[in-house]
This record gives structure tokens, sequence and C-alpha cells, in this order.
């Protein structure tokens, strides 16, 4: 990756780390409700989230395609163009709705997001560690296999 991909693909990788939920009682900055941790486990247990860098729209091919497992695994996988880095560590939501996710291999930092439906998007909002905003797409089921 490092080479070919220079500091944007860092940030693109730290937004599709990041790439997830929001919950409870918080609002968007156009006060739209964050999706609650019920909510979250339905969207993203057994499914896959993809997007495209931080200011687009995800449409294919994506940048990266990301799955959560009920196990509270997730691999996320970047495009080719970008090496193909197939990454893998843990996801878990917290009782106030923000999802987590902290990565055993390539970016090993721990954020946190909270999550708003944007139509067929979802947009996701930094909460705490390395995360940035971003929108995806829901996939059913594991796009990665």
């Amino acid at each position: 990756m490092g080479d070919t991909c220079g500091t944007y693909c860092n940030w693109v990788v730290v937004a599709a780390l990041g790439a997830l939920m929001f919950g409870s009682a918080l609002a968007a900055d156009d006060g739209v409700p964050t999706l609650t941790t019920a909510e979250l486990k339905e969207l993203l247990i057994g499914n896959s989230l993809a997007g495209n860098g931080k200011i687009k729209d995800p449409a294919e091919p994506y940048d990266w395609v990301a799955h959560y497992d009920a196990d509270g695994t997730i691999h996320l996988r970047l495009k080719p163009e970008w090496g193909g880095t197939l990454m893998r560590g843990r996801w878990w939501l917290t009782d106030d709705g923000q999802q987590c996710r902290k990565f055993e291999t390539g970016h090993s930092k721990k954020g946190c997001w909270r999550y708003v439906r944007e139509g067929k998007f979802v947009r996701f909002l930094p909460i705490s560690g390395v995360a940035v905003e971003g929108r995806a797409v829901m996939l059913k089921g594991n796009q990665l296999d």
C-alpha cells in the first residue's frame, strides 16, 4: 500500500476502518437522529459496508469493503489499485449507539463512530480515536467471499 497509496490512501483506510456506526439519542448536524445500538446490530451483523473515499457517494467499484461478523470480527479489503490489502480486527457496539473498531493488521488504532441514514447510504460520524467522517452503502451478506 505505502508508496502507491500515499497520504490519501491512509485517510481512506482510516475512513473505511471506521466505516461504521452511530446511535441513540444524539443527532447529526442537520438534526437527524443517529442510529441506535439495536439498529446498528441489524445493519451490520452479517453484512458488509462499502464506500469511496470521504467526499464521494459510494458506487462501484468501491475503494473499500468491510464485513461485520456476528462474533465481532471485521474484515476490510482495499481495492486492487491500492494493493487489495485485507485487514482483520474487532468491532463492537456501545450501549449509547457507537460502533467502534480496532484492526489487528494494517491500521491498528481504535476509532468510534455514530451512523445516520441518508437515503440508500449511511453516514458515519467520528466520535473518538482515529475516525473520519464518510458515507457507505450497506450490502447484504459477506461481499468479501
